[in-house]
């Protein structure tokens, strides 16, 4: 068994204290910004698989957390007790409280002490969508600049608030590869919003405020793994940051000699300027690892292209693939990515199964109840 599954391992409440070793831009002119970060797990004895997750616990941005205090009127320095921990509020809101995401449940709450119209009639059920528009791009220092409230106590600041709750990353490496190493694949998230500068709280504390150390822990993810029988074919769809365990899956599949192909579909916007890892996949690819690599790019020609699009042109293929017996692997994006790809998958069946649809969803049924589908999304 793993070290990582160990009771000795690092929780979310008792983190193991990594120091950041790289942390690199991977596509310099794109304007997305993705980097790529190593950590050192040295003499730590700790270890990990393929398809687990690192749980980064980031801090939020002095700056952002002395607007808000600026904001409230309250100078940081009042005690304040979270958990069992005695703090000053300006060090609870860096370290321990999440101080940016704004929800419903905290606008309750908010005007529980504001008595505001304005949000009483935004949070009426009657109200849904006017209100959803309200809350995006906004956090919780904007209700405190609209609507001010100098009076609030430090008590009440931090009732408006949740603990801060961990960020799960996608592990982009193997142990066998990089020894007493964890490789992540990050988005950095920034934007303007209302006026203000936003950021993601751990990408942007990854990517720019990391000191000494970085706690972490890991978080296995039985469901997200590698054949048992290394040489069983794999099928790996991941987009954009989703590529991290596929890196994984190959470095892995690399260091133990599995006999098993390979099949990538990568993409992202630009050949020129997205390609993570291109030089990697290249050089997989003329070694003979990657049997397949087909790539996506969405902004290189006038129609737009992604990845389903390649699967859906590669059917015949693909198909087979699975009828030998593949594993079919999704990362990425919940929201459209991964049903685009799920559908895709549904019409290749019937296409070239020659399957009604019912038929195909059964098919697709089958995989995932024989582990054979597999999806990491979010």
């Amino acid at each position: 068994m793993s070290e990582h599954l160990d009771a000795s391992a690092p929780t979310k409440a008792n983190p193991y204290q990594s120091k950041l070793l790289v942390n690199r831009l991977l596509n310099q002119g794109s304007d997305k910004e993705t980097r790529h970060f190593e950590l050192s797990l040295q003499q730590s004895g700790l270890s990990y698989e393929p398809g687990d997750s690192l749980g980064v616990i980031p801090q939020n941005n002095p700056q952002v957390v002395d607007d808000l205090l600026a904001a409230t009127g309250l100078s940081g320095e009042e005690q304040i007790q979270v958990g069992e921990e005695n703090l000053t509020l300006r060090d609870a809101l860096i370290n321990r409280l999440a101080c940016t995401v704004l929800s419903k449940i905290q606008i309750k709450k908010f005007n529980e002490i504001a008595k505001e119209s304005k949000l009483e009639d935004l949070l009426q059920p009657a109200n849904r969508d006017a209100f959803a528009d309200y809350l995006w791009g906004r956090e919780l220092i904007d209700l405190f600049l609209e609507f001010p409230q100098q009076g609030i106590s430090a008590d009440e600041l931090v009732g408006l608030l949740r603990p801060m709750p961990p960020r799960l990353y996608s592990i982009a490496s193997s142990i066998k590869a990089h020894a007493e190493e964890v490789h992540l694949t990050v988005a950095i998230v920034r934007y303007d919003s209302y006026g203000r500068k936003r950021e993601g709280v751990c990408s942007s504390y990854l990517a720019d405020r990391v000191g000494e150390c970085i706690p972490c822990y890991f978080h296995p993810n039985k469901n997200f793994k590698l054949p048992e029988d290394s040489t069983t074919p794999v099928i790996m769809v991941g987009p954009g940051t989703g590529i991290a365990p596929f890196r994984a899956f190959i470095e892995e599949r690399r260091a133990i000699g599995a006999g098993g192909k390979n099949w990538l579909f990568f993409g992202d916007r630009s050949s020129k300027t997205d390609y993570l890892y291109g030089d990697e996949w290249e050089q997989y690819r003329k070694d003979g690892l990657l049997t397949d690599l087909d790539l996506a790019w969405s902004r290189d020609q006038a129609e737009k292209e992604y990845v389903q699009h390649k699967m859906l042109a590669k059917g015949k293929e693909l198909f087979s693939w699975l009828q030998d017996g593949a594993t079919f692997y999704v990362c990425g994006d919940a929201s459209r990515m991964a049903k685009d790809v799920d559908s895709a998958l549904r019409q290749i069946a019937q296409s070239e199964g020659a399957m009604s649809e019912d038929d195909a969803n059964a098919w697709v049924k089958s995989l995932q109840k024989e582990k054979r589908y597999l999806k990491d999304v979010y």
